[in-house]
């Protein structure tokens, strides 16, 4: 298998540093794979506004523990996102699933390391988010950077093909292998940022039987918490990440962290003046989160710092629920800006 007994590519260093806001790894993976194709541009803030992670929050009635927009386009049609999101920056890729990697094992680890020796790491998506970045051994053992690592972890071809199951809960989905193939298209970044902003309002409206996306996602939010959904839930049942903080990290992100994208949405479409209104109303749910006078969540004891206890008791967390309510009502004006026909 392979010419090289071992390789690995000239690029190394962190996946994500989510002390800076970067929590969404599908969006670190897909940066650093740009990083290594010379793509100076497409990084990690380019990626989560394209993909709509930066400015979509995320609601499921059920525990989930997708952290974005993305998880749950990854878990319903990976092949489908894959292809369209790279396509968005002029660029092939394609999703090899577990079913099809176990298939044809050889075919695709010989592929993965041609991308190495090329100097281009392949994206793992499964119980493992990371990027293969190197091989030894002929490709029985994987170098990956994930999580906030700063040099590659080892691991067998074995346990890497383990972990491209889904590890979500109930998920009929399922992982794979991300390669990301040749450049087809040269878009403008003016074009390219200004239709990623136009898909907000399609996000916006996403809701099926098990998850909602936009304003929706925090009224659903809202009044799970009042209509008493953790009343009769034991301590020990409460995964605090799955069924409260993960949201809580959307809003706390996107309410800190767009204002980069779209200062350089504006920069690229000077006629856009109307972004600085959508600024502002990110600005709001960001302190409603964490800087509002007493009134935010943190504040509330419903931000990170929340207890079961506190989501129990009927007067904090009907006050919880009016400040979640709240930022569904700015998004609810954003969904009315971006649908004015500023794209037309």
């Amino acid at each position: 298998m392979g010419a090289k007994q071992s390789n690995r590519i000239s690029v190394i260093h962190r996946l994500v540093t989510d002390e800076y806001g970067e929590n969404y790894w599908f969006n670190g993976c897909a940066g650093y794979v740009m990083e290594c194709l010379g793509e100076k541009d497409y990084d990690y803030w380019f990626f989560a506004g394209l993909t709509g992670d930066l400015f979509t929050q995320h609601y499921t009635y059920k525990k989930y523990s997708g952290d974005a927009l993305s998880s749950y386009e990854m878990d319903r049609a990976p092949g489908q996102f894959v292809r369209n999101t790279f396509a968005k920056c002029g660029y092939e890729a394609a999703f090899v699933s577990r079913q099809e990697l176990e298939q044809d094992t050889e075919k695709y680890l010989n592929l993965l390391m041609a991308y190495i020796d090329s100097g281009i790491p392949v994206i793992a998506w499964g119980q493992m988010v990371g990027v293969y970045v190197g091989y030894e051994e002929h490709g029985k053992t994987l170098l990956y950077i994930t999580d906030n690592d700063d040099e590659p972890r080892r691991m067998t071809l074995d346990e890497a093909l383990r972990k491209t199951d889904v590890w979500v809960e109930d998920s009929k989905g399922q992982g794979g292998w991300i390669f990301v193939g040749d450049k087809k298209d040269t878009l403008s970044l003016a074009e390219i940022y200004r239709n990623a902003l136009a898909e907000i309002p399609q996000h916006f409206t996403v809701r099926t039987d098990t998850y909602c996306f936009g304003p929706e996602a925090f009224r659903a939010w809202a009044s799970d918490i009042e209509n008493g959904k953790f009343d009769h839930m034991a301590p020990e049942e409460f995964d605090i990440w799955g069924y409260y903080t993960n949201y809580i990290c959307v809003l706390a992100t996107n309410g800190s962290c767009c204002y980069g994208y779209l200062d350089k949405a504006m920069e690229l479409n000077p006629e856009f003046t109307w972004l600085s209104e959508v600024k502002d109303l990110y600005h709001r749910t960001g302190r409603m989160w964490n800087n509002d006078n007493g009134c935010d969540l943190e504040a509330l004891g419903g931000g990170f710092n929340v207890t079961l206890e506190i989501l129990q008791d009927k007067e904090k967390r009907a006050k919880i629920a009016e400040v979640i309510r709240n930022c569904g009502a700015c998004m609810d004006e954003v969904l009315r800006i971006m649908s004015t026909g500023h794209f037309l």
